[in-house]
């Protein structure tokens, strides 16, 4: 099994880069509080968007070793 499948992939990234716009124009009159929802979102998608870099870095480093 390949956890890290074409659609796993594409889905990882999209939500990622989804979660990061939305950070990007979170409008900066509200209440810094507010901000809470997006470091919560980046720990649990950055977590997915970690693990899959260090699987492509693994990936790279094997085929460079044959």
């Amino acid at each position: 099994m390949n956890v890290y499948d074409e659609e796993s992939v594409k889905k990882i990234i999209t939500e990622f880069r989804n979660l990061l716009k939305d950070a990007d124009n979170f409008p900066r009159d509200k209440a810094p509080n507010d901000y809470r929802e997006f470091w919560t979102g980046l720990r649990g998608k950055g977590s997915s968007i970690l693990g899959l870099a260090n699987h492509l870095l693994e990936a790279l480093n094997k085929k460079e070793k044959k």
